[in-house]
């Protein structure tokens, strides 16, 4: 089978849970697995199909009471595709039925991956024919509301975008590029309200898909598919940030993997309580084309004063 697009969250009761989408192919993964580890990744229960789509992606998040928010792609009873998202109020056991994000529902087209808490407010990230929309919600992920668009008309077109907040009201956004020839940044210094000239990273990290951003200390880490089309095997990296994300640095290979170039690197870092980084992705190991689901800890030593 093909496993992708895995996203993990630590629940209330200190479980682990874990989803990805699995199918028969690249664009054909049809259900959402999720899995629970009460030993911190190290074991975990059998494959349960909890949902089913054929769209991107399942993501993971908790909101600031300490509910957890499923969102993915979903078909409401006309056949039209859009954004929905499920809660579950005890700890991922059973799940509220789909509320779409918007009315129409395809004014959503998808959302996530990033899901960032800020005391009582929630940032999400959602995908619109126009390109990439920051969402808020003020009463702990039941309802949503645009807040901005990350980037101008003028700006090259981007989607797959990782935020973090690296100030008391700055956000740092990091987006793949459409034309997969560059990775791209915005900053916001009103939380989120307005956003800033788009920059071009390209020359710092190469070109990313899929990045994640995670602070840890005084770091800020950035994890993503490197895309090269010559290069094999393929590479799924992370860089550090130690000035806010205006630059990065310390590139480390944290994997190869075989196959096709969409076989693999997407993941999803998750901070542990002792201060290192439970990171779960998929990657193609035996040049198969059907990857599975892997996962690492990141060790993090304390360096540049962290």
């Amino acid at each position: 089978m093909y496993n992708s697009t895995p996203s993990v969250i630590e629940a209330g009761n200190g479980d682990w849970l874990l989803t990805y989408l699995k199918g028969v192919g690249h664009v054909s993964s049809s259900v959402v697995i999720m899995r629970r580890s009460q030993d911190l990744g190290k074991t975990w229960s059998p494959e349960v199909t909890y949902f089913d789509t054929s769209k991107p992606d399942p993501s993971l998040a908790k909101t600031p009471n300490g509910d957890l928010l499923v969102s993915l792609v979903k078909q409401d009873s006309q056949g039209v595709n859009g954004a929905a998202y499920t809660r579950s109020q005890d700890n991922g056991l059973t799940w509220d039925p789909f509320k779409f994000f918007s009315n129409p529902v395809n004014a959503t087209l998808a959302f996530g991956p990033s899901l960032v808490q800020d005391g009582s407010t929630m940032f999400g990230l959602g995908y619109d024919a126009d390109g990439v929309i920051l969402f808020d919600s003020k009463d702990d992920g039941y309802t949503w509301i645009k807040l901005s668009s990350v980037g101008q008309l003028s700006d090259a077109r981007i989607n797959e975008t990782s935020i973090a907040r690296v100030g008391p009201s700055r956000l740092l956004a990091i987006s793949r590029d459409y034309a997969i020839t560059n990775t791209w940044g915005h900053f916001s210094d009103d939380s989120g309200s307005t956003w800033g000239n788009q920059i071009d990273y390209s020359s710092q990290i190469g070109v990313l898909q899929a990045p994640q951003l995670l602070q840890v200390g005084k770091a800020l880490l950035l994890f993503g598919r490197q895309w090269d089309y010559v290069k094999l095997p393929h590479e799924f990296v992370v860089f550090a940030s130690y000035d806010g994300g205006l630059t990065f640095t310390d590139r480390t290979v944290l994997d190869t993997y075989t196959g096709l170039h969409s076989d693999g690197g997407y993941c999803w870092p998750l901070l542990r309580s002792d201060g290192n980084v439970f990171v779960v992705y998929y990657a193609d190991s035996n040049n198969l084309e059907k990857p599975d689901i892997k996962s690492l800890v990141l060790h993090w030593h304390k360096t540049q004063g962290d």
